[in-house]
């Protein structure tokens, strides 16, 4: 299919993507995207930090990316909700778009699946819908109505596995579709991401009851409260050290969690205040990598919890870095919700060491 092409129009405002995760980014988390002042370096920085930030304008309209993934052709693929389509990138900035058949199904997170097709959901047509390497998407409605699917992920079964934050359960569908749902015990819980756990398992945040939770690939679900009581989980990725962290957002504290297959949970703070972390993932150099979400800026935290911030290039523009995934030749890369682009972290020197 060829690369789509869109005529500009005016900048329709955020309000009118109905998704839960903009409104988490724009209420829950008061994401406002503040004008900062050039920052030339943190606290804790290395002189062998070598972290290079480059960012690839989408084409005009505002498109705001939000999910983002490696896809199985050596390529980066993203979910662009303001106008109904799917992007990908290849590692050089090469952009191509295509468009979501369904009108205003507002595509939200994507993940690579096991059949070498990329997987996404569509919140506000209630479906799932597959694209392939050369651009054929393909649709599966859900068998519930308003079940708003909003995280997706490639299970250790070969399936892909999905949260539904309007009917408040989990998904899987098969590579051909079939599609199984199970409810989630606590009400109201509102699931938002999920990714598989280290153990066989997969597990999802609950952003409106503050846990964490579990579900194992026969349907069985547990769920772990977090000690701050105020938290916000969003996002969640395995680590390298076989344990999930997350990122928090949730009142003052805006920290990285860790929680080990048992339960237990480790927070760590971050130095900046009201950062508003949302996307996390495992980088290429053995640490976790997220997107400071109020502050534009990259964040890194060993397994250990040093912390380490890096601002993308012209500081004080707002643009909202939100989901973030590993990409192709050691390469990390993240969606801007309101800058309208795709970011590129390349990373070098020494990394993954203690302390």
């Amino acid at each position: 299919m060829p690369e789509t092409v869109l005529s500009p129009s005016r900048r329709r405002p955020l309000s009118r993507f109905r998704r839960l995760g903009v409104l988490l980014a724009c209420g829950l988390l008061g994401l406002t995207a503040p004008a900062l002042a050039p920052v030339p370096a943190f606290a804790g920085q290395r002189e062998t930090d070598a972290v290079r930030i480059t960012e690839f304008p989408l084409s005009t309209p505002p498109r705001s990316p939000v999910g983002i993934t490696r896809g199985p052709d050596g390529n980066v693929w993203f979910t662009e909700s303001g106008t109904n389509s799917i992007g990908r990138i290849t590692p050089r900035g090469r952009i191509t778009e295509y468009p979501v058949p369904t009108p205003d199904s507002f595509p939200d997170d994507i993940t690579a699946g096991a059949d070498g097709r990329l997987w996404f959901t569509e919140p506000s047509s209630n479906r799932i819908g597959r694209i392939t390497p050369r651009g054929r998407i393909t649709e599966y409605p859900l068998p519930t109505p308003d079940a708003f699917p909003l995280g997706i992920t490639r299970g250790p079964d070969g399936n892909v596995w999905f949260t539904e934050n309007g009917s408040n359960r989990i998904g899987r569908i098969t590579p051909r579709g079939r599609i199984t749902e199970y409810p989630l015990p606590t009400p109201d819980s509102f699931p938002y991401r999920i990714t598989a756990g280290p153990d066989g398992n997969l597990w999802f945040t609950l952003p409106f009851v503050n846990r964490i939770g579990r579900i194992t690939p026969h349907g069985k679900v547990t769920e772990f409260p977090l000690p701050n009581p105020e938290g916000t989980p969003l996002n969640i990725t395995a680590g390298p050290d076989g344990n999930l962290w997350f990122t928090d957002s949730g009142g003052l504290a805006h920290e990285i969690g860790r929680i080990t297959p048992s339960g237990k949970v480790t927070r760590f703070p971050l130095p900046t205040p009201d950062s508003g972390p949302v996307g996390i993932t495992a980088g290429p150099d053995g640490n976790l990598w997220f997107a400071e979400s109020n502050v534009d800026r990259i964040g890194r935290i060993t397994p250990y919890g040093r912390i380490t911030e890096f601002p993308l290039p012209a500081p004080g523009e707002g643009r909202t870095p939100f989901h973030i995934t590993t990409g192709p030749g050691g390469t990390l890369w993240f969606t801007e919700l309101v800058g309208n682009k795709v970011g590129r972290v390349t990373v070098g020197g020494r990394h993954g060491v203690r302390g």
